[in-house]
């Protein structure tokens, strides 16, 4: 008798505690409803993230906190993969600090510094909500000392330019001048939300629309011609004309560059009911003393219901490669002439 008394109460112990846990768990913080009431307005920027998991969560904390912000400055995936490696051997103080310091790609146009990331709460349904957070005086420090030092590096391109009479090293230099200043005008419009004191208080010694007039202006001065075998219908020559205007460079019969190049396209019989086309392209960029510095050499097959839109295909694939991969080999040579 006295031991079925023990396992009744026994029983009703952990009953007790299993509805208070339930009942504890299922009580909301006090952020989650008003985030600004914890982290208040004037010392934080502050947004909420829900999924599944704390990753996720977390994920979407950070992209909300980034809608703060709808930037005007827009950068594409190649200018922040240059600003990276021209900047990448000036770490911050803060930078280096890892445990400190947390850098957040919302997306390819837009970074954010120094988010962290506060309480987690989890639902009765298992739903995960995650508080990220911005101090706003310590990562207006973070902001300033990185403006800072790209400024630094601004400067240091541009006095490249206007010591050298390559014109070929002249437009690398300010080209590279021109992505640091690009990614500080997204950095110094974050700063005039996150502390807008310390952006008030920046001394910044450059014009940005000075810097990219003066790369336009350079730009201007790279001629090229281009000369491919086999494009019949100056379709992949048209193609290479644009990327190269583009880029700024105007088409001349005296040319400081000259782009050679091949292209084929042929019926492929695979014993299907579609028609397909191989296709192969071989294109080289030559400098003015005759040595190539880029090449591009690429080949496939595409195939439809007919011959005429599988080689419509093909040269959209072409398109596609030009447009990407030979863009980024001419651009990683010219910031190698600047970064060696």
């Amino acid at each position: 008798m006295k031991k079925s008394i023990l396992l009744i109460l026994l029983a009703v112990l952990v009953l007790s505690c299993a509805a208070h846990a339930k009942k504890k768990k299922s009580k909301a913080p006090q952020w989650l409803e008003n985030p600004k009431a914890v982290y208040a307005e004037h010392m934080y920027l502050s947004a909420i993230g829900e999924a599944d998991s704390r990753s996720e969560a977390e994920n979407m904390a950070a992209g909300n906190l980034a809608k703060i912000f709808e930037s005007k400055v827009k950068t594409d995936e190649i200018v922040m993969q240059r600003y990276m490696e021209l900047t990448k051997g000036d770490k911050s103080s803060y930078e280096e600090q890892t445990d400190v310091t947390k850098n957040v790609n919302i997306q390819a146009e837009q970074t954010l510094f120094n988010i962290q990331f506060a309480e987690s709460y989890t639902n009765e349904v298992g739903r995960v909500f995650v508080l990220a957070y911005l101090n706003r005086m310590k990562t207006g420090e973070i902001y300033e000392e990185k403006i800072n030092r790209n400024t630094e590096k601004i400067n240091y391109f541009e006095k490249e330019c206007d010591d050298s009479n390559n014109i070929m090293f002249k437009y690398a230099a300010m080209s590279a001048a021109s992505t640091v200043s690009l990614n500080n005008e997204v950095l110094l419009e974050q700063l005039g939300i996150i502390f807008p004191t310390s952006r008030e208080m920046l001394e910044i010694n450059y014009n940005h629309n000075d810097i990219m007039k003066k790369t336009s202006g350079i730009a201007k001065q790279i001629s090229f011609k281009i000369y491919i075998k086999n494009d019949d219908e100056n379709k992949v020559t048209i193609l290479v004309e644009e990327l190269m205007n583009d880029l700024g460079f105007v088409l001349a019969e005296e040319n400081l560059l000259e782009i050679q190049g091949e292209v084929i396209f042929e019926d492929t019989d695979l014993n299907r009911e579609q028609k397909f086309v191989r296709y192969e392209l071989q294109l080289k960029i030559i400098d003015p003393n005759g040595v190539t510095i880029v090449t591009l050499d690429e080949k496939g097959r595409e195939g439809h219901v007919s011959k005429t839109e599988a080689q419509a295909r093909a040269v959209r694939t072409i398109e596609k490669m030009i447009k990407k991969e030979l863009k980024k080999k001419l651009i990683t040579y010219f910031d190698g002439l600047v970064t060696k």
